[in-house]
């Protein structure tokens, strides 16, 4: 029964900060992000707080839906649709397309885990600490290393520059062993 109350609350939060939204008034949002509080409460109250928080944060991404779907609009076709490129095989761009792959797949990943082990290495957490850290700081330096590199025009610069910052950690990782 618990559980459904919390349900509701977190229902309750998501219609409030959607009518909020709607009619752009702050003191509704606040009381969504109040109700969506307390229903994180009620859920690890109900669940134990492990699933609770994992309840609370994951319940109002499904429930927002509905609202979605009642928003929705359809938009007339555009009446000047630009015409799609051609596939482009020449050799230049198939080895720099490949160059590209290899450095965002492997190069970028190597760099991300000597960073995020330096790190994990600095923190003052038992073993299993460490390695949960590095289970959330790897995809995330991951994905902001390949971010960047795609989106500057000097690939050489960032390159170097986050091989650098990976080489510095290698030290850490000699003197401060996981």
């Amino acid at each position: 029964m618990i559980t459904v109350i919390a349900s509701v609350l977190s229902l309750s939060a998501v219609a409030t900060v959607h009518q909020s939204w709607r009619s752009r008034t702050l003191a509704l949002f606040v009381v969504g992000l109040l109700l969506w509080l307390i229903s994180g409460v009620v859920f690890s109250f109900a669940q134990g707080w492990e699933f609770g928080v994992l309840i609370t944060l994951c319940l109002p991404g499904i429930l927002v839906w509905p609202f979605v779907l009642a928003n929705q609009i359809v938009l007339p076709k555009p009446k000047n649709s630009p015409e799609p490129r051609a596939l482009d095989f020449s050799r230049a761009n198939v080895l720099q397309n490949g160059a590209t792959y290899t450095v965002v797949l492997f190069a970028f990943f190597i760099i991300a885990l000597f960073i995020t082990l330096g790190i994990s290495a600095l923190t003052p957490f038992s073993t299993a600490g460490k390695v949960g850290i590095g289970i959330i700081l790897l995809p995330v330096l991951w994905g902001l290393f390949v971010y960047h590199y795609l989106a500057t025009s000097s690939k050489i610069k960032i390159l170097a520059a986050y091989s650098v910052i990976a080489g510095l950690c290698l030290p850490i990782l000699v003197l401060f062993p996981l």
